[in-house]
Order: structure tokens, then sequence, then C-alpha cells
């Protein structure tokens, strides 16, 4: 069947309409870019090379589109909701210090804390940065 020119044309022209109705990240349009080169090789009279064309330039042309397609689909950083609670107020309910952990309430929730000074219950703090399930806070003055 594909022994001939328009085969491998009508194979081009269906795998960009196929690229065209699905979000594929240029696959069929890297198959039918194989697909058409391979209809041009078969003016050559050889019966292996519209075959060899087709696969070589389509792997070619999927592995020098991965680039682009990979930066117009690449979805921008989205913080998490823990980092929400960054440089906000937190009551602290058990004394911090450098060497022992204390325990911070923030929006109805407790977390360890720890800080680089002495903090003690009833005051607040401001939260600096988080470290796994550890919140590192410093005291606010005023």
């Amino acid at each position: 069947m594909f022994d001939n020119w328009l085969s491998w044309a009508v194979l081009a022209v269906v795998l960009f309409i196929i690229e065209v109705g699905t979000p594929t990240a240029f696959f069929f349009a890297c198959l039918g870019l194989g697909a058409a080169l391979a209809s041009v090789s078969t003016l050559f009279h050889i019966a292996w090379l519209p075959w060899a064309v087709f696969v070589i330039f389509s792997i070619g042309f999927v592995m020098a589109s991965r680039p682009l397609a990979n930066k117009l689909y690449k979805s921008p950083a989205r913080p998490a909701n823990v980092d929400a609670l960054l440089n906000q107020k937190a009551y602290v309910l058990g004394d911090i210090s450098p060497s022992k952990y204390g325990r911070v309430k923030i929006e109805g929730e407790e977390w360890l804390a720890e800080s680089t000074e002495e903090i003690k219950k009833g005051e607040w703090v401001k939260i600096l940065e988080i470290r796994g399930v550890k919140l590192v806070v410093k005291r606010i003055s005023g």
C-alpha cells in the first residue's frame, strides 16, 4: 500500500488533521512531516527507502520538537497552600528557644516552630520559613 507517493501524502494529511484535532504537543505533526518526506522519497523507486525516511525523520522531528513543546506546554509553578503561611503572624502556644521547639497556632492549626531567639508563650511571631513540618519564626517587636 505504501509503495507510491500518494499513499504517503494521504497519511501525512491524516496525521496533520489528527494533530489539529488533538492536543498532542506536535507528536502527530512530526509523524506527518516524516510521512511527507517519505512521499518525496518514493521518487527514487527504492522499496525500503520511504519507510526508512519515515522512521528516521519522524524520530528526529519528535526529538527536535520536545524542547519547544515543553516550553509551550509547561504550566507555571504554583505555590503550595503552605506557602501562604509565609510572613503571617502566629500565636505562640509553647515557649520556643534555639535548643527547643515550641508550638504556634496560625489559622486554627498548630505547628512546631523553631527560632534563633527565646520566645515566650503568649507572644506573637512572624513566619520566616517552612522547613518540612516546622515553621521558622521570629518575634514581632512592639
